[in-house]
């Protein structure tokens, strides 16, 4: 039986902006005070993944063992630098064409929400003059364990009370489809990192581009 489209949850950094490049410069500044350089090629790896998952890889390419206080000493400061470089967001930050197809829903009357694994979620929704858009968000701050644990998704949809089956996840990691994939959402890639598409039901790389009666036909064609 195909699939319909009821609603959709999205991830927010790679998927209506992009900070990537912030997190890297800040990670990469912990790793240096660990003696460790990171790499864009290792960076890769922490895409989708929690801040305490995140450190928990550095420390081991680091060869580098911390208690929890320390730890979480760490990830503060981690986060006062990634805060710092967030600051000069603003609309211009949005992808382009995100907040076009955020009407095609709101015109053919699709609810959709927000669902991130970062902490500062709210902060950079806001920042970028989105956060009215959306009427259910669900943050790192609201969940016990990161993707690929799909609890992020699923409390959005309890909130939104969809129905699982028939909504769509937008993500850009492969830790985040593998989340959808396991909670029984629709998968969809965004980006053009080529293993997306192991992961995903199928895979879009530019708002732009796309239109919702191209991903409903697209929707009623998955098994």
């Amino acid at each position: 039986m195909s699939r319909g489209l009821d609603a959709c949850i999205f991830d927010l950094d790679g998927v209506l902006t992009d900070t990537a490049d912030l997190h890297f410069k800040s990670w990469r500044r912990l790793g240096r005070e660990l003696g460790y350089e990171l790499s864009s090629e290792k960076n890769r790896e922490l895409k989708g993944v929690s801040r305490a998952g995140s450190l928990d890889l550095i420390l081991k390419w680091a060869g580098r063992e911390l208690d929890d206080g320390e730890k979480q000493r760490l990830m503060d400061r981690k986060n006062q630098w990634y805060l710092s470089e967030i600051e000069n967001l603003g609309e211009k930050d949005q992808l382009p064409g995100a907040a076009a197809f955020l009407d095609q829903l709101d015109r053919n009357n699709i609810p959709y929400g927000l669902g991130s694994g970062s902490k500062n979620a709210r902060t950079i929704v806001k920042k970028i003059g989105l956060a009215h858009r959306f009427n259910w968000v669900v943050d790192g701050t609201d969940v016990q364990k990161g993707k690929p644990d799909p609890e992020v998704f699923l409390k959005a949809a309890s909130l939104m009370d969809c129905e699982i089956a028939n909504t769509i996840v937008f993500e850009d990691s492969v830790a985040g489809l593998i989340a959808a994939r396991k909670g029984g959402f629709i998968a969809v890639g965004f980006g053009t990192d080529a293993n997306l598409s192991d992961h995903a039901h199928f895979v879009i790389d530019s708002w732009e581009k796309t239109s919702l009666d191209e991903i409903r036909a697209l929707v009623a064609e998955i098994n």
